[in-house]
């Protein structure tokens, strides 16, 4: 994965530039402590990743079915402006309030977007941790099945699997139906055409 890499050394050299900028000297700003094993944390990559793909598929899904698609639609998704539409759980409900997706995958969509928040603002955040559990016991995957420490991620992981099975068809059916449109759009226009010509 291509990104920023943040040693401790690099917060270390931050932290004392900010100290020497007129930071009372021995004030904490940052536990650099609390950071070390988030470069190691693969699950942490999967789960945060994951959630930005999901996002950037249902923005497309939805603009493929929005009427319009100029100035005043992308700012739906402006988060500068505070789009109403910038949260990947708005644009889950969305997509479930015009019959793109069924409720189960909203509801999935939802609570993976829940974990989501819970290890981008925690940095000790993980499966096993108790918010985090609760949040995966409201997965469809996690029916009938006690959600524990050991089998929480992999819950998760279906369930994410599960999402993206049922969004990739989604897809399939969109571009399909886009496509089928644009060829009787591109029909009725020829029939125009040569009826115009035959007068």
């Amino acid at each position: 994965m291509a990104g920023i890499t943040i040693t401790k050394g690099a917060l270390a050299k931050y932290a004392q530039q900010l100290s020497l900028s007129g930071i009372p000297e021995g004030k904490t700003l940052i536990d650099i402590s609390s950071l070390d094993g988030l470069k190691a944390d693969s699950k942490r990559i999967k789960v945060i990743d994951g959630d930005t793909f999901f996002d950037v598929c249902f923005k497309g899904l939805l603009i493929l079915n929005f009427s319009q698609r100029g100035k005043e639609v992308r700012k739906l998704f402006d988060p500068s402006i505070g789009g109403p539409l910038v949260s990947l759980t708005h644009k889950a409900r969305l997509a479930y309030a015009l019959g793109l997706i069924d409720k189960t995958v909203m509801n999935d969509v939802v609570n993976i977007h829940k974990i989501r928040n819970e290890f981008a603002h925690s940095a000790d955040a993980s499966f096993t941790k108790t918010e985090v559990i609760k949040l995966v016991e409201k997965l469809s995957t996690a029916d009938n099945h006690k959600v524990t420490a050991r089998n929480s991620y992999k819950l998760y992981d279906s369930a994410s699997v599960n999402c993206w099975t049922s969004f990739t068809e989604i897809i399939k059916q969109e571009v399909y139906r886009q496509a089928m449109l644009a060829n009787a759009k591109k029909e009725a226009n020829s029939r125009t055409k040569k009826s115009k010509n035959n007068k």
